[in-house]
Formats: C-alpha cells, sequence, structure tokens
C-alpha cells in the first residue's frame, strides 16, 4: 500500500453508518455518519459514497463496505442479514452502477479484523481473531495472511458459539449463545434482573428506570464499586474468557482483539474474561495468550472496509 492512495470505507451498522476517505497508511481523511435506515441499507450506502465522493476531487482507488450478516464476498452479496434488510442485497453490483472503480463487500467484523490487521495492534500478523462486542458479538478470523471466510460467507460466526445448551433463547435460533452472556446487551439485561434483588445499585442512578438500564450504566456503578454492577460484569467477564479459550483452541491465533463499545467498561469486566482465559489455558498447559484492545476503536470497521479495496 502507498500512501498516495485513498478509498472509500463504509461501516454498516444497527443505528449509524459510517463512512470515510482513507489513505493508504490509514489515515482517515474525511468521514460522515448518517442514521441507518433499517429497511433499506443499500440506498444509504450509496447516498454515504456518492457524498464523499462530491468532496473527494477525483476517483478513488475502490470503495469497500463492511455489513453486518452472511456475505458472498465473491459476489459483493448480503445472503443473511437477521437485523437489517437490504433494499438490494447485490450490493457491490448496485454501487458499481455509481463509481467507476472496484468494489468490496464482506461481514463487519472480517471488515474490522481486516483493519486491526492492516493498521491497528495486530498490523502484519497472519494469525489474528477478533471479537466485537457490542449490542451482540461479531467476530472475524484472519488464517494464514487471510480473511476466513467459509463456503457461503458465514464462518466464524463466534458470537453463536452454544456455551450452556439451556441458556437464553438467542435471535439466532439457538439456546445460550455465547452473545446472551457477554455482550452489551446481555449485560444490560441481566442488570436488569440484578437490580430487582437489589433495588439500592447504584445502576439505578444512572438510568431512568430498570426498563432502561443499558451495559454503559452497569459500566457506570461499576466503577464506583457498586457490588451488584461488578457482579454481574464478573459474571459477563468469565462467559467472555470460556469464549476467548474456545477460540484458542480452535485457532491459535497470535493475538486475540477486542473491539466494539463493550470494552469500555474496563476491569470488572475485561479482567474477569482475562483472569477465566488465563486460568483454562494454564490447566491446558497451553501458551499465554496475548489480548489486546482494538488500536483503531470503533473506526475499525471503517477502516478495514477501506483496507479491503487499497490491498494489492
Amino acid at each position: 500500500m502507498v500512501s498516495e492512495e485513498r478509498a472509500i470505507g463504509v461501516d454498516v451498522g444497527g443505528t449509524t453508518t459510517k463512512a470515510g476517505v482513507v489513505d493508504g497508511a490509514g489515515k482517515i481523511l474525511s468521514r460522515l455518519e448518517v442514521p441507518t435506515d433499517p429497511t433499506a441499507g443499500t440506498k444509504g450506502i450509496i447516498r454515504a459514497v456518492e457524498q464523499l465522493l462530491d468532496g473527494l476531487g477525483g476517483e478513488p482507488t475502490g470503495v469497500g463496505v463492511g455489513v453486518a450478516g452472511f456475505v458472498d464476498a465473491a459476489r459483493g452479496v448480503v445472503t443473511f442479514s437477521p437485523n437489517l434488510a437490504y433494499d438490494d442485497p447485490h450490493i457491490a453490483d448496485a454501487l458499481r452502477t455509481r463509481v467507476n472503480v472496484p468494489v468490496f463487500v464482506d461481514n463487519d467484523a472480517n471488515a474490522a479484523v481486516w483493519g486491526e490487521r492492516s493498521f491497528g495492534t495486530a498490523r502484519g500478523l497472519d494469525h489474528v481473531a477478533m471479537l466485537t462486542l457490542g449490542t451482540g458479538i461479531g467476530s472475524g478470523f484472519v488464517v494464514d495472511g487471510k480473511l476466513l471466510r467459509g463456503k457461503t460467507g458465514s464462518a466464524g460466526e463466534f458470537g453463536h458459539l452454544v456455551i450452556d445448551p439451556h441458556g437464553p433463547v438467542c435471535p439466532c435460533g439457538l439456546r445460550g449463545c455465547l452473545e446472551q452472556f457477554a455482550s452489551g446487551g446481555a449485560i444490560a439485561r441481566a442488570a436488569r434482573r440484578a437490580v430487582q434483588d437489589d433495588p439500592g445499585s447504584s445502576i439505578l442512578n444512572f438510568a431512568e428506570n430498570a426498563a432502561s438500564i443499558t451495559g454503559a450504566d452497569v459500566a457506570h456503578a461499576a466503577r464506583e464499586m457498586d457490588e451488584t454492577a461488578r457482579r454481574v460484569m464478573r459474571e459477563a467477564g468469565a462467559a467472555l474468557g470460556i469464549g476467548l479459550v474456545n477460540i484458542v483452541n480452535v485457532f491459535d491465533p497470535e493475538v486475540i482483539v477486542l473491539g466494539g463499545g463493550a470494552v469500555a467498561a474496563g476491569e470488572p469486566f475485561l479482567g474477569s474474561a482475562r483472569d477465566t482465559m488465563n486460568g483454562m489455558l494454564a490447566a491446558q498447559r497451553r501458551r499465554p495468550q496475548r489480548l489486546d484492545l482494538a488500536l483503531l476503536g470503533t473506526d475499525a470497521g471503517l477502516v478495514g472496509a477501506a483496507a479491503l479495496a487499497l490491498q494489492p
């Protein structure tokens, strides 16, 4: 990659679509954020790209798009998306009618891990795992220097690794998936249950009422040493640690990168995850596992999508 190159990267989230012009060094030169239309995701992508093109003063090297769901990356087609509707699932073809440059479409977690591998904490490494911890849990994997996609584009969905077959029902159709225990959404749900037994918890000082508790509210209370909040965080972290051990056992990565909004919960959550992972790996007599936070933060998906378009 050379720094003179520029690509447009788009990261389609559940509530916000982020897009930006990224140079060959991974620097975001310009950016925009627009609300995601849950019923017309493709039109929103096109609008964002066209808006950036208007101010670019020339054609980019390419356009990369990261979307939540299963993606046939070879064709640039979304094959399944449980939370967003794409008015035209053939996203690459739809964009090519508007821009005369190569277009790349991939899963959003794949884009994020590629961003960290290209410009972030895992730069240059060939065996990388990444979990994006938000309302749910996304995951992306680089194996032998290549993104792991599988036959249909649905490989590596570790958010739906079952850690308790008798656990809560997941929207994916299974029970006890990792994201039902260790995501930001799971933390919020656990806290709503916990304050019923502890109505004096300071969690309620940060939320309007029990029904509106968010993961961020729990994190605030945990930092103020509220024991109920810290217990919720410890339990979620322990579940995450189990997921991390399974990643090590399957992929043996050089580094596991953690990103997404839930990592802001800090040590009450991440410390429990790290301790659980280390204890289980020690029991197996495995080597210590490097665990890093995403250097690119919440821009990993945007930068990674652009990196897909910038790669040789």
